[in-house]
């Protein structure tokens, strides 16, 4: 019997460590604040004493970077070299945007913000990470291709049984 299904045996799968950060959802912001804080701290331990633990994506926004540094403003430095050696992840954007709230001009506006803090700190990420998989415009890919971003990765993590 022939089937068009892939089999285990021939798929890739691809597991990129990141987090997805919501800034103030169901609980205040000082609150997941707090927990960005412990974070941060945990994951720049890691990557300092790990150099096998190679890459980490702050979920494509730079937000991340000002909350955390307010903080922690100390670690800047070790921030921007693990930014600039490619090992933690930032950008395009300035926040996770929910493309149906807003306008496009909006959504150029917070990938101009993200750009500029990303590049301060050493690199931008050119991926169109937008992990929420409610919807995306039909002009996404377009206001993309106008940042020079080929790429987008529009969903994140997995349920079991899901490989």
């Amino acid at each position: 019997m022939h089937t068009d299904t892939p089999s285990a045996e021939n798929k890739t799968v691809f597991v990129i460590p990141h987090t997805h950060w919501d800034r103030e959802w169901y609980a205040p912001f000082q609150l997941f604040r707090i927990r960005l804080v412990h974070l941060m701290d945990n994951l720049l331990n890691l990557l300092e004493r790990d150099p096998d633990y190679t890459h980490f994506n702050l979920d494509g926004q730079t937000i991340v970077l000002k909350d955390y540094l307010e903080i922690r403003p100390e670690k800047r430095p070790l921030l921007e070299k693990l930014i600039q050696q490619r090992r933690i992840g930032v950008g395009p954007w300035f926040v996770l945007p929910d493309e149906f709230l807003v306008s496009g001009e909006s959504l150029v506006r917070n990938l101009l913000l993200g750009h500029r803090i990303a590049a301060e700190f050493g690199h931008v990420q050119k991926v169109g990470y937008i992990p929420d998989t409610f919807g995306h415009i039909a002009q996404l890919p377009q206001i993309l291709q106008g940042f020079n971003i080929p790429y987008a990765m529009h969903f994140r993590g997995l349920e079991e049984g899901d490989l």
